[in-house]
């Protein structure tokens, strides 16, 4: 328990519209500091696989590479929320640590504003640090500007997420546009300059922040904050580990799991991956070390419970899996292989019709007399303004809608939709329907599988190099499908775990409910990287005159990157590449096996056209070296219909593994509510989502104390 520091000021009980101003301090803060890292998201793949020698210029990297890059990225931001928050609730409190972490995250954004390999590394490191520490803990400040009891902390979590959706929407439509129209690191920079906003706000509205979040041992009026009863008997880590030293047969299991987990890593991958994968298997089998300790200590009934609570954490692994390929795999989709080019009356539809429903909705709200209205009425106000702007200073008829553009999708449904599926969930609870957080969570994850359907069907459409790409309304379709599955399945996971945990462990389970999320991000980003096939490269062999043919001699003056699409061939067993009836092979060079390597994977297709596309771009070295000359010309070679083809077979894999994974849980519904004897009807240990996008469940007013962490 606090002591009470007696110097202290008191809570900050001043109001604005019916709500601590402390709230739109907090609101406003998350909402930059959204801003900032879904602004990031939505470039970061493109940015790295977009060429090196591009006039808006990237890494360059294979988009496998990317894509594992992304999934160890997204998995930390994830995992340091364990860290952050425990030194919150250790030593210096949800809000100095809120202040370091938001700090990190300006210098983080700001490095990676820079066009220099270090910086990007060195701005996605502070960027993690940054967000494990802002992201545990802001969420639980909301709670704690209200005292316990107070019925406005409903509708002010709900003013707190909208903030978040904001972020997230204005971010990709804004960052998006910048980093891919401008330039990549001014998109980078936009990024950060609207983290620093964030900062400035909460650096500002401090004394509005008086007495919330403070350090241990320094709460001025305990009676009037959020104190869990039940932390005073949580278990540490120390604790645990102690115990575990001291149990032979738990601690053989967890060495023989950590030497084991160790050694696949090292000897299974390769480079940078062995070392990351053997850290990730030792965490995970210290992590099974920690799980039989618990389930030794705890009695019969918690020992049901905490089955159905690793169950929980596989959902939670499974839904982000999927989810997650937005960021990713479907964002380099899009930008390939859907047809972006839409008419202004196209857009006209649809920018005008979200800001029609924004208002209706808060029409809606104002007739509930919702403490919300007003945000409806302000973003679809800002919504139909923005484009009405953009349409007359900028757009093209048709107009090519940049690729992370399409981040924004998700968040504008949640803004639109997020209360009406809560809506919903109530509507069928009180008609007795099965509305448990098992139920939630099976329908979710199909729900949300159900989108990759679509996607798959845009793959069918694609199927051919030459002008054939998948229709855009099946990819909006894809991410409704995922939105309204998020709904209904993500905002009831934190609070559905914590309520199966036993008392004095709660806090070591929302830890591992973190990492399960990061898990799922990592398993999100290989399953990215399975879909694509390894690279075979060539080098260009052929004089400047040579290729006059077949490219104009501006772009080998200007050492530019360009693009040779040729028909595969198999004589004599080994692949031919023909361009114009022209055998193209005479032109290249094959580096490391890679024409047996084309040709297996032609033989297996077994089809009877096959497309090769050769992506050259040149060394930069050579270009001083050798100017004006075609020396140095690197390509990747990739055969386009088995590509095609794999990531069709990755969407249709991921519906069917949600969908099974779904149906299975529903299956065994009634024995796994069975095994929680009646976890969900615990009162007074509901503790609201930290993850983005989550408004649905404020709504439910069964729920005694959200936002509590």
């Amino acid at each position: 328990m606090s002591t009470v520091n007696q110097n202290a000021l008191p809570i900050d009980r001043s109001e604005l519209w019916g709500h601590p101003k402390g709230l739109y301090i907090l609101f406003f803060t998350e909402l930059w500091e959204r801003f900032s890292y879904y602004g990031m998201r939505a470039i970061l793949v493109l940015y790295i696989i977009s060429s090196a020698a591009d006039q808006n210029a990237g890494l360059g990297w294979a988009e496998g590479r990317a894509l594992a890059l992304y999934g160890w990225y997204t998995m930390l931001v994830y995992v340091m929320s364990i860290p952050g928050g425990i030194i919150a609730d250790k030593w210096l409190g949800q809000k100095k640590t809120v202040l370091l972490g938001g700090l990190t995250l300006c210098a983080g954004h700001g490095i990676l504003a820079v066009d220099a390999p270090w910086a990007f590394f060195t701005g996605l490191a502070l960027i993690i640090i940054g967000v494990g520490g802002l992201k545990p803990n802001i969420s639980t400040m909301v709670g704690g500007l209200y005292k316990p009891g107070d019925e406005r902390r409903d509708s002010g979590f709900t003013i707190f997420y909208i903030g978040i959706n904001v972020g997230a929407f204005l971010s990709s439509l804004i960052v998006g546009y910048v980093g891919e129209k401008i330039g990549w690191h001014y998109g980078f920079g936009l990024a950060g300059i609207g983290m620093l906003l964030g900062q400035v706000v909460y650096m500002m509205g401090q004394k509005y922040l008086r007495g919330v979040g403070e350090a241990p041992g320094s709460d001025p009026h305990p009676d009037e904050s959020i104190i869990h009863a039940d932390r005073a008997e949580d278990t540490s880590l120390g604790e645990l580990f102690r115990r575990l030293f001291r149990s032979p047969v738990q601690l053989a299991i967890t060495a023989v799991l950590l030497i084991g987990g160790i050694l696949m890593g090292l000897f299974l991958f390769e480079g940078f991956d062995r070392w990351a994968y053997a850290a990730l298997f030792a965490f995970l089998a210290i992590t099974a070390g920690m799980l039989m300790m618990i389930y030794k200590d705890v009695d019969s009934k918690d020992k049901d419970r905490l089955v159905v609570l690793l169950l929980s954490f596989i959902i939670v692994i499974v839904f982000w899996g999927a989810f997650e390929q937005a960021g990713g795999l479907m964002n380099i989709y899009t930008k390939q292989k859907i047809d972006r080019f839409v008419s202004i009356s196209v857009l006209d539809i649809l920018f005008y019709a979200g800001t029609a429903l924004l208002l209706i909705r808060g029409v809606i709200g104002t007739l509930r007399k919702e403490d919300t209205q007003v945000l409806y009425y302000v973003i679809g106000a800002l919504l139909g303004i923005g484009y009405t702007v953009l349409r007359y200073l900028e757009l093209t008829d048709p107009y090519l809608i940049p690729a992370s553009v399409f981040q924004s999708v998700n968040a504008l449904f949640i803004i639109i939709f997020g209360t009406i599926v809560a809506g919903f969930w109530l509507w069928w609870k009180h008609r007795g329907k099965e509305s448990s957080s098992l139920f939630k969570m099976a329908t979710g994850t199909i729900i949300m599988g159900a989108g990759f359907i679509f996607m798959a069907m845009a793959t069918k459409q694609a199927d051919d190099f030459v002008g054939a790409k998948g229709m855009l309304i099946l990819l909006i379709l894809a991410y409704f499908f995922h939105t309204i599955g998020e709904l209904c399945a993500s905002p009831v996971a934190l609070s559905f775990i914590t309520k199966l945990a036993p008392v004095k462990y709660v806090s070591i389970m929302m830890g591992l409910y973190f990492a399960a999320t990061g898990l799922g991000n990592k398993v999100a980003g290989a399953i990215g990287e399975a879909a694509q096939a390894e690279p075979v490269k060539v080098e260009l062999t052929a004089s400047r005159d040579q290729m006059l043919a077949y490219v104009p001699d501006s772009i080998i003056n200007k050492s530019q990157n360009f693009q040779i699409v040729a028909d595969v061939k198999i004589e004599n067993g080994q692949v031919i590449l023909m361009k114009d009836g022209t055998d193209f092979n005479r032109f290249i060079e094959w580096k490391d096996g890679g024409r047996e390597e084309l040709t297996g994977r032609a033989v297996k297709a077994e089809e009877p056209e096959l497309t090769a596309i050769l992506d050259f771009e040149r060394e930069k070295e050579m270009k001083e070296k050798a100017p004006g000359t075609t020396a140095g010309y690197t390509a990747q070679v990739q055969i386009f219909e088995l590509q095609n083809q794999r990531e069709y077979w990755t969407f249709l894999s991921i519906f069917l593994l949600t969908a099974v994974f779904g149906l299975l849980l529903l299956a065994f519904l009634r024995k796994l509510k069975k095994l929680t004897h009646g976890a969900e009807e615990k009162e007074g240990t509901s503790h609201e989502e930290h993850e983005p996008y989550e408004i649905s469940d404020i709504q439910d007013k069964d729920k005694k104390n959200p936002g509590e962490i």
